[in-house]
């Protein structure tokens, strides 16, 4: 039983599909309703999985494991099934795709003397990710200190970033003069949902804040004993759940829109930790975490408006 428990997160490919076939099942229940629009729902799946896979591959790229283990596909598919709200809103997983491009970025910076490409490139990718949600603009400091955290900020850079941050003002400005109505299409950002939540939604964020501290807690024991680029991974990811914790109250308009960036940092250190903690303890947290998962999942069901 012992044996069981510690390696119950050594997920063979197979095992790990399934349970991501699984929970993107929990997609399901979006095409049983009148709202939201069918549309929305098809492109928010296909970019959650685009999310999962390339959290894998961040995954492998940074060392955490040595193979492409599909466990972090199953926990970021898990986590987004778990919250309803965020199943019809593309426009998050959009935003969790251009920064998961910048955090692959950052760490290709890792200790370089020369990452003005990869400072110029972030700084462009969060602009542009900003027509979807504008509120992604306030990540650009967390861009500048994983910039330090990589031991890769110098003038250079900043000077690179700061060039990219202001051609991509002077096209928003040359766009919205020029074509007006054109322009108007892309600022999507504006009809983004930025209210708190509802009744209904405090279980699956009360369960999303508890896994947050068992997570980040989770990640810092031992921490020492990691290598530097998984350090200064973990470290970039609590930044990102700090900052976006911290700006979906304050003030509280910014909750919806940040709240696709701060599960995207939960499922990321969750991924962190099932693959480089095998014990017994974290095959009950695994086995605990997924269980109430789909208790949650259930009551979404039994709340489920109908036509």
């Amino acid at each position: 039983m012992k044996y069981f428990l510690k390696h119950i997160t050594e997920l063979t490919w197979i095992a790990g599909s399934l349970l991501s076939v699984l929970a993107l099942c929990m997609f399901v229940p979006d095409f049983l309703t009148s709202e939201p629009l069918v549309w929305q729902t098809v492109v928010t799946m296909i970019l959650t999985v685009g999310n999962a896979v390339l959290l894998m591959y961040l995954v492998y790229q940074v060392g955490i494991t040595r193979t492409r283990s599909s466990l972090p596909v199953f926990c970021y598919l898990l986590l987004v099934g778990v919250m309803s709200q965020l199943h019809s809103q593309w426009e998050g997983q959009m935003a969790v795709l251009g920064l998961q491009s910048v955090v692959l970025l950052l760490m290709r910076a890792y200790r370089s003397d020369n990452a003005v490409h990869e400072s110029f490139l972030s700084t462009l990718i969060i602009s542009i990710t900003a027509l979807f949600l504008p509120d992604m603009l306030f990540l650009l400091p967390v861009l500048w200190i994983g910039l330090s955290v990589q031991r890769a900020m110098n003038l250079r850079v900043v000077l690179a970033s700061l060039i990219a941050a202001g051609l991509f003002v002077l096209y928003v400005w040359i766009s919205s003069t020029l074509f007006p109505s054109a322009f108007s299409i892309l600022s999507i950002g504006d009809t983004y949902l930025h209210t708190l939540p509802s009744a209904e939604a405090l279980l699956p964020l009360l369960f999303l804040a508890v896994a947050a501290v068992v997570f980040a807690v989770t990640s810092l024991l031992g921490f020492a004993r990691e290598n530097s680029r998984a350090q200064s991974l973990v470290l970039i990811l609590l930044m990102l759940l700090l900052v976006s914790v911290v700006m979906m109250f304050f003030p509280p308009k910014y909750f919806s829109s940040l709240l696709a960036v701060a599960v995207y940092s939960v499922a990321a250190l969750s991924a962190y930790c099932f693959c480089t903690r095998q014990s017994v303890a974290m095959g009950v947290i695994f086995i605990v975490y997924i269980l109430l998962s789909l208790a949650l999942f259930t009551l979404t069901l039994l709340n489920l408006p109908t036509y």
